[in-house]
């Protein structure tokens, strides 16, 4: 059977944009598990759709897969709409099939709700024998014994490989769906197959796609960091983290032991400098007691860092987006700051769903867009929409980018240095593009309504 496993484009519309600057790891991993489950048995194709232009009239596949995330819906539908019309099967999976079953069922053959662990070669089987149900539900699975990635498919360069070490997330965060997709109990691989994994990777660079890369159990990240610089050498990664962690007894022990193993960057859940917001969005108890601190820490032991932070709430000012750059010059670290989005499948979406803003497709739930009405009248959608532009171009000035690149801590010389340049520089410019494309459709916009 051929198999074409697709990682739809994030953009308006459906416009390519250029995607991370890793490969789709869910693609990778569930070509590593068709051949783990049946081997020899299938010829799979991936396709990262924000790399190339995917012709659906030259698709030439018994079976396409599409893992979906919430902003990609709308082209994932409609590019599965017209390979079912030319008799082509899809099956729909991923987070945002998990948050709406009954809407993505309708433009599938059949949809993957959960994990595919346990249920991936009964959803082969029955695609090769033309028998798919309308639907597989995949429970949570024991992380021992699982495939490694298949790296070799896909015909572009990444700067980064990626890999995994824990499913869950302990925390309960408004805004965040990792805990009802993936569990409140954190489930954890094998050290020494995390390992194996990494070392045998041909990739130099790593993105660690764990929620929490350090924050699932203290002691067992100490002992998994101890393996990777016992027996991985010229290996980099950076990942996500909390900042309660750092607040642990070990926590120097640990960041020490992170370094060592290769971790270059940290970008931490700072979530907002408004404690209103980060009340709203439950996420105080990530946050610890004094996370300032927290972050000096990681820059100590010479590891990079960057914020994760949301703009524009419900409880947020204008003031609030210009205390992120305040907070980022006081500290020499950039942020990643994306608006406020209440992605279906959360809380945060049920909890804003009277003010969500009637009529958007949900390519615009992409960190970019005001999705909701806030009741401040200077907090309008293309207020927030501006502002969010402008502190963007700020944080990523060249000058900014240097000066923190300078202040990153010796001990993670040249690699943490290197690596800062390679996240920061690539997302300024990415941002600065988003935001030239962003006003060319405002003008186009403009000249409409004029012409009308």
């Amino acid at each position: 059977m051929k198999i074409t496993l697709i990682s739809p484009p994030f953009g308006e519309g459906g416009q390519r944009s250029k995607g991370l600057p890793i490969a789709p790891p869910v693609l990778e991993y569930l070509a590593g598990l068709t051949e783990q489950v049946r081997p020899g048995e299938h010829e799979v194709t991936l396709v990262d759709a924000n790399k190339r232009e995917f012709d659906i009239n030259r698709c030439d596949a018994d079976l396409v897969g599409m893992t979906v995330l919430t902003p990609q819906a709308p082209w994932a539908y409609r590019t599965a709409d017209a390979l079912r019309k030319r008799g082509i099967r899809v099956l729909l999976g991923g987070i945002h099939v998990h948050a709406l079953p009954h809407e993505a069922e309708i433009h599938a053959d059949s949809i993957l709700v959960g994990e595919a662990e346990t249920v991936w070669g009964d959803i082969l089987d029955d695609a090769a024998a033309r028998r798919l149900k309308p639907r597989y539900d995949g429970p949570f699975a024991p992380l021992e014994g699982l495939p490694h990635p298949r790296t070799d498919l896909l015909p572009d360069f990444y700067a980064f490989g990626s890999f995994f070490t824990s499913r869950g997330c302990p925390h309960s965060c408004a805004f965040c769906s990792v805990h009802e997709n993936f569990g409140h109990v954190v489930r954890m691989r094998p050290i020494d197959e995390v390992v194996s994994e990494v070392a045998a990777s041909k990739q130099h660079m790593f993105w660690n796609i764990d929620d929490n890369v350090w924050g699932v159990n203290v002691n067992r990240s100490i002992e998994l960091y101890n393996e990777m610089a016992r027996n991985v050498s010229g290996k980099w990664w950076f990942g996500s983290g909390d900042l309660v962690t750092l607040q642990h007894p070990r926590a120097d022990e640990l960041l020490d032991a992170a370094r060592r193993a290769g971790m270059t960057a940290a970008m931490v859940g700072f979530e907002s400098p408004n404690p209103a917001v980060l009340e709203e969005l439950k996420a105080t108890r990530k946050q610890g007691k004094d996370r300032f601190d927290a972050i000096r820490r990681i820059r100590a032991a010479g590891i990079e860092v960057m914020l994760f932070t949301m703009v524009g709430s419900r409880a947020d000012s204008l003031e609030d987006f210009w205390r992120i750059l305040e907070l980022c010059d006081e500290l020499d670290i950039s942020a990643h700051p994306v608006m406020t989005t209440p992605f279906p499948g959360t809380q945060l979406y049920e909890e804003y769903r009277p003010y969500l803003i009637p009529g958007m497709d949900w390519d615009l739930y992409d960190g970019n867009h005001a999705t909701f009405y806030h009741d401040d009248p200077a907090m309008t959608p293309a207020a927030r929409e501006d502002a969010v532009l402008r502190l963007r171009a700020e944080l990523f000035t060249l000058s900014r980018i240097l000066r923190r690149i300078a202040r990153v801590g010796a001990k993670g010389f040249p690699m943490s240095h290197i690596t800062s340049w390679m996240v920061q520089y690539p997302q300024g410019r990415a941002f600065r593009e988003f935001a030239r494309e962003h006003e060319r459709r405002i003008a186009g916009e403009s000249t409409s309504e004029a012409v009308i």
